[in-house]
């Protein structure tokens, strides 16, 4: 059996489109992970030479969990954290320490019983690493790390 020309060229066509397609979804599914771990992350903007614009990052703390466990920032940039504490009569606080022996406190709220919206302002370190975050009252299950770029 003989090929005619139009069954090549459309073989050609299809391998073709089929490359170009891997390429573009390969190239979407890039570009949604990474807006899903800016918008996990705080959806903050690391802009100008001194380092991050500000962030500002919403945790809801229930079930003796924080719904978050990752924020990045960079370095020096003003770092808002808003701690929703939902589990009612339950103690829940955010304290951000430089490593996960959480003997240096860097910024912290204190212990309060939910349900309980409250406000934490704090410039991130000036150097670049991964910073440890906890609840204080719930060390083993509410933890997270702060990535400053």
């Amino acid at each position: 059996m003989q090929l005619g020309p139009n069954f090549k060229f459309g073989t050609l066509l299809l391998i073709v489109a089929f490359a170009v397609s891997a390429v573009a979804l390969y190239g979407g599914s890039q570009l949604v992970d990474e807006d899903k771990v800016s918008a996990e992350a705080g959806g903050g903007e690391v802009g100008g030479p001194g380092g991050g614009g500000p962030v500002s990052v919403h945790i809801v703390a229930k079930n003796l969990l924080f719904d978050k466990r990752t924020i990045s920032a960079g370095s020096g940039a003003q770092i808002t954290v808003t701690l929703d504490n939902q589990d009612a009569g339950v103690l829940h606080n955010i304290a951000f320490y430089t490593n996960r022996s959480a003997t240096t406190k860097i910024a912290g709220t204190n212990p309060v019983a939910g349900p309980l919206v409250e406000e934490l302002k704090f410039p991130a370190p000036s150097a670049p690493g991964n910073y440890f975050f906890r609840c204080d009252v719930h060390p083993d299950t509410m933890t997270g790390t702060l990535t400053v770029r």
